[in-house]
């Protein structure tokens, strides 16, 4: 329980919106003589319309959306139509057969009513039939662009375009089929909107679009050129799969398994099996069997060490971090092939981490938070949109950190590190476990269960490592925050991304004098530095507090 808090939030947030920016304040307009000859009341003149914006690129979803449907419709239908033929159960096949005129009448509906359009200003999309639904999304409020494309939808020339804001709800609109060509023109004129690099338009010129959605006259000019900023290799992704071992998986896969059964009421015959195998073990003698389950131990880890490799290299094929203007890129993808765009200006932090085994081995896996960034799609287990770099040796890693923050460079950190307190903490709550382990166990095993007080030097040992890799540096424009046990993270954030500090302190940490700092942006998770002197941490979060309001005032000032 948390029994003080101080935070220390930054206002305006550096996220908000800004004033346009001017040279100079405008002179008051020159007083103008009245008309004599008109009347005293007579009303003002009308103001001259606004010119529309010009209408870059209008259309639908490509007509082979109905072919991916049907097959989705295929396979939804496919179990329970199945299940009742081979069980004669019609009710069932009825179940599949609705299921398929439902998957397929929505595809057919979505087709029909779905209209995008992109103009100089926004991005429109109209879809629903019994509730029609229109999205005006500004393009300088658009925070990703991602396309992704899976087997069948490339042999079909198509990409899905994910469209993600600042809001943090995800996925803003979806478009679920659109030609590579419609797809490539989205990206190159929301690139263009980003960079501010669309033409002045006259009036009228709203009424160049196609119907097709192919690119109109109205074209955004040539962008920048594109420069590789980190290419995976073979032996990078393979690395990434080895260490990437997740054997809590096969235990929480063997439990639910274990529950199937039970429901199943197959319990009675893996007893009966469990008890066979009982009777066959025992002709074995102990070194035998030993050899047995260090072979069975053996197989488990070469299958996890097969399947996550496989899914690595599947997941991460051709890993490709570009950087065009002040623009990032991502392409990757073996069977679903994904591209994502990144504004360096939308990064809220980037972090450094290296599990026990990647840090013995000397490499990190580098990610990414961006504001309004949305984990919701399992970003990192299935989509990958959070790593900006797979896997690489330390040093080249922290060497591509300034084409994520520029910046990052030039800046000289004045370092200082967790309280050695906290060792002392650990080694009480250590105390505190062993008692009520030898409270727990003391009536069955007597003597034997004072082996709890073992937990006392481990957790102290447990303190120490966290200790040393507890540490922050603080520079004139970003914040470096460290912590591990066996591994280690770092997490870099600039000051002006901060949206708000807090300091807080628990009972056992109020008594040693200990406080914990957490650091809040716009999008990812807080981080957290635990253990750090109460003073040392208020003193931290004033100085990033008042840098962050700084940077928020130059912001709006400009």
């Amino acid at each position: 329980m948390t029994d003080d808090s101080d935070p220390a939030a930054p206002s305006p947030g550096p996220d908000a919106p800004r004033q346009p920016a001017t040279d100079r304040t405008p002179a008051p307009a020159a007083a103008t003589a009245p008309d004599p000859s008109a009347p005293a009341d007579a009303p003002a003149a009308p103001a001259e319309p606004t010119a529309p914006a010009p209408v870059l690129a209008r259309g639908h979803l490509h007509p082979a959306i109905l072919l991916l449907r049907l097959v989705d419709a295929l396979r939804q239908a496919l179990f329970p139509v199945v299940f009742g033929l081979v069980l004669q159960q019609w009710l069932f096949v009825g179940i599949g057969g609705a299921l398929f005129v439902l998957h397929l009448g929505y595809a057919l509906a979505r087709y029909l009513t779905l209209e995008f359009t992109l103009t100089g200003d926004e991005l429109r999309v109209r879809e629903g039939l019994l509730e029609r639904q229109e999205r005006r999304i500004p393009l300088d409020r658009i925070q990703d662009l991602g396309f992704e494309s899976t087997l069948l939808r490339r042999a079909l020339g198509l990409t899905v375009v994910l469209v993600e804001t600042a809001s943090g709800r995800g996925v803003e609109a979806q478009l679920d089929a659109l030609s590579r060509e419609q797809a490539e023109h989205l990206r190159e004129v929301l690139l263009a909107a980003r960079l501010r690099k669309l033409p002045a338009v006259a009036a009228g010129a709203g009424d160049a679009a196609t119907t097709a959605g192919a690119p109109t006259p109205l074209a955004p000019p040539p962008l920048e050129p594109e420069w590789i900023v980190h290419r995976s290799s073979s032996w990078e992704l393979t690395l990434r799969g080895l260490t990437d071992l997740r054997l809590s998986a096969f235990f929480v896969t063997g439990f639910a398994a274990l529950q199937l059964a039970d429901q199943l009421g197959l319990a009675a015959r893996m007893a009966g099996a469990a008890q066979d195998a009982r009777q066959w073990l025992a002709q074995f003698s102990p070194l035998v069997l030993g050899g047995i389950l260090l072979g069975l131990l053996f197989v488990v880890m070469t299958f996890g060490v097969v399947t996550s490799t496989l899914g690595n290299l599947v997941q991460f094929h051709g890993f490709t971090l570009l950087l065009r203007g002040d623009v990032l890129q991502r392409r990757f993808g073996l069977l679903t092939t994904r591209q994502k765009t990144l504004p360096r200006t939308r990064i809220q932090r980037v972090t450094l981490e290296q599990p026990w085994l990647r840090r013995l081995l000397g490499v990190a896996v580098v990610k990414a938070d961006s504001a309004g960034g949305s984990r919701s799609d399992g970003e990192d287990i299935t989509s990958g949109w959070d790593v900006v770099v797979p896997l690489a040796k330390l040093e080249p890693a922290h060497a591509l950190l300034p084409a994520l923050l520029p910046g990052l460079e030039r800046e000289a950190f004045a370092w200082g590190r967790g309280s050695p307190r906290l060792i002392v903490r650990t080694a009480l709550q250590g105390v505190v476990l062993a008692a009520v382990a030898i409270a727990g166990l003391w009536p069955q095993t007597g003597s034997v269960s004072l082996l709890a007080l073992l937990l006392v030097p481990l957790w102290a040992l447990l303190g120490v490592l966290v200790w040393r890799n507890l540490g922050f540096g603080l520079g004139a424009g970003f914040l470096a925050l460290q912590h591990g046990v066996l591994g280690r993270t770092i997490a870099y954030v600039p000051t002006a991304k901060v949206q708000a500090v807090v300091v807080r302190k628990g009972p056992l940490a109020q008594l040693l004098g200990l406080a914990e700092l957490t650091v809040y942006v716009a999008g990812g998770s807080p981080t957290r530095l635990p253990d750090l002197t109460a003073g040392d941490a208020r003193a931290l979060a004033a100085t990033i507090a008042a840098r962050a309001a700084d940077a928020a005032r130059a912001d709006w000032q400009r």
